[in-house]
């Protein structure tokens, strides 16, 4: 952080921050647009969502970046102009209002500005902004009340404010901050993951899992939304201290400031002005969502401390207004007491997310009934489920042991004609299946006449009938014309297998030797992928696939390079030992588990 030396160095600091504060901005886009990117890319480019973030930041983030710069361009031309359409206010000349004219027109003088033209809000209010897209058309405004509160030099002191914000160029760059807001706020609604309301909750009780996604993107909203207000709250707070400082160095009355800022305060709140207003004002919101002035007691802290001056009541200042004007503004700081503002959270994050309803998971407190009853309903359900599924289990009748025998036999080549069992015998069935897979699978591959495999069981998801596969769709997946599914696909498999045999060059070496160990892994996924879905049938059709010239071709190069001791083939004793297998009986070549089902 700069050292401050008097108002030069507090405003040259102030204006560095100003610009590196616009980097939170951006940040806090990107976040917003990644959550809301989400649900899209997760259906259409998964590998490139947001949680695979270097894929993401590749491809997608340059992207956000130029539409949202576009976005933000179009935005912020009529940015301004729709700040002056909301905000009443009617032009004043010299004729209408000399007092406050003269003021203005003497102190753009004095800064080297065209003089603006001049505003006034009927409302006895007091504050003050001035809005323009440069200096010839810009404009200065302030409302009633604070011209009839103030004496010549307190009211000098808030035109100067606003006039240096003209010539610093602060309304567009808290217009800027302003659009930013408002681009982050459109983004959030168009994201389907924007939180979760009553209605997305009775959604989220029928597939729980959308809870976790609906709070980790409202955490990350909330967090990409804190760095956004609190960036512009840091922006216009440094733009309000700048602007004071230049008033002081126009005005060269630091006391008369001090003593506007007093009788402003507590009485700026304009009826049914809106946030972006709200912000240009010389007093605005220093808590909340909208938050984006420092407190007065923080402005009147640093202009005493930079400058050694107070203001006193008693001070002797300029006054031209009328006796009726003067009544009005009794006492040292207006009609009343001004009442006493409440401090504003200690914390940044705290003062910036002050007053927001949702928690940081953006989970409505109508959600969170819904959510309760509808949880309390399903825990019910599944205690009542598992309770009928026990009484259920114990009643089982002879027909549903005798289908589940037939089943287990037909799946694993038995006849299933065998005696009707109860449960027991099931039972027993399958843990001599599994006894004697692992002992298979413990052998050396060519003693056990299997290859060993991941602990499965045939028909786990769903036993399929096997159909005759068709030979154009297994050349398009062959061929990468066709888009792999996450199905089942007979024709996908056979596809892999055709793959692995294309893929054996004709070279010599480590490239062969690679390449053929890719093809016996490719056969035993395929086999026993073949096997667990669709049973004896898929496993016999297999093995008759794998019965081709250019397979028996591949099997003599894995010979021949067994044979002359490949290192590639040789490093691991089990991959040579199945190799072994594979070549001296491909028969043979098939799961532990259906050679245990087997036998």
């Amino acid at each position: 952080m700069l050292r401050v030396h008097g108002f030069y160095g507090h405003v040259r600091r102030n204006d560095l921050r100003s610009l590196a504060m616009f980097a939170g901005f951006v940040v806090a886009f990107q976040i917003v647009a990644a959550v809301a990117l989400l649900p899209p890319l997760l259906f259409l480019d998964i590998a490139h969502a947001p949680f695979f973030l270097l894929g993401y930041v590749e491809r997608y983030v340059p992207i956000v970046f130029v539409l949202g710069l576009g976005f933000f361009v179009v935005r912020f031309s009529r940015h301004v102009a729709s700040v002056q359409a909301t905000v009443a206010f009617a032009y004043i000349d010299r004729r209408t209002d000399p007092r406050l004219v003269n003021v203005v027109e003497t102190l753009a003088l004095a800064a080297g500005l065209p003089a603006p033209k001049v505003g006034l809000i009927e409302t006895p209010a007091r504050n003050a902004f001035a809005c323009g897209l440069s200096p010839s058309s810009a404009v200065v405004v302030v409302t009633r009340g604070l011209l009839e509160a103030l004496d010549d030099d307190e009211l000098a002191a808030v035109v100067a404010h606003e006039i240096a914000h003209i010539k610093n160029g602060d309304i567009r760059l808290m217009a800027a901050a302003n659009v930013l807001m408002e681009n982050l706020q459109w983004v959030q609604r168009k994201s389907l993951l924007r939180g979760v309301g009553w209605k997305t909750a009775i959604v989220v009780v029928f597939m729980p899992a959308l809870l976790l996604l609906f709070a980790a993107a409202g955490f990350v909203t909330r967090i990409g939304f804190t760095i956004a207000r609190a960036s512009r709250l840091l922006i216009s707070s440094s733009r309000e201290f700048v602007a004071d400082a230049e008033a002081v160095r126009l005005t060269h009355n630091p006391a008369a400031l001090i003593a506007a800022l007093r009788r402003i305060e507590g009485r700026s709140a304009v009826p049914g002005l809106s946030p972006q207003a709200d912000a240009m004002m010389i007093d605005g919101a220093v808590e909340g969502p909208f938050a984006s002035h420092p407190t007065i007691a923080e402005r009147i802290a640093v202009l005493a401390r930079l400058s050694g001056a107070w203001a006193e009541a008693a001070a002797p200042r300029k006054d031209t207004r009328t006796a009726l004007q003067r009544d009005a503004a009794v006492g040292p700081w207006g009609a009343a007491p001004a009442p006493a503002a409440a401090e504003p959270a200690r914390f940044l994050v705290q003062r910036v997310n002050a007053g927001i309803k949702e928690n940081i998971y953006v989970i409505t407190p109508g959600a969170k009934l819904v959510l309760a009853a509808g949880f309390a309903l399903l825990v019910i359900a599944v205690f009542l489920s598992f309770g009928r599924s026990d009484r259920a289990s114990e009643g089982l009748d002879a027909e549903r042991h005798k289908h589940i025998l037939n089943t287990v036999g037909e799946a694993n080549g038995r006849s299933g004609s065998g005696p009707v069992g109860g449960a027991a015998e099931v039972r027993a069935l399958g843990a001599a299946i599994r006894a004697e897979t692992k002992r298979l699978s413990a052998l050396d591959p060519r003693e056990a006449r299997c290859f060993a495999t991941a602990s499965y069981w045939v028909g786990d998801r769903g036993l399929r009938r096997l159909k005759t596969p068709d030979p154009k769709l297994v050349e398009a997946y062959a061929r990468r014309e066709a888009r792999e599914s996450s199905g089942i696909v007979l024709e996908q498999y056979l596809a892999w297998k055709e793959r692995s045999v294309r893929d054996v060059p004709a070279e010599e070496g480590a490239e062969l030797d690679a390449k053929l160990l890719a093809y016996v892994k490719t056969r035993k996924v395929v086999i026993e992928i073949l096997h667990r879905f669709f049973g004896k049938p898929g496993l016999s059709l297999i093995q008759e696939t794998y019965d081709s010239l250019d397979d028996r071709a591949v099997l003599e190069s894995l010979r021949r390079r067994l044979d002359e001791g490949a290192p590639g083939l040789v490093a691991d004793k089990r991959v040579a030992a199945e190799i072994a297998l594979l070549v001296s009986a491909p028969e043979s070549f098939i799961p532990c588990l259906a050679r245990a089902a087997a036998l």
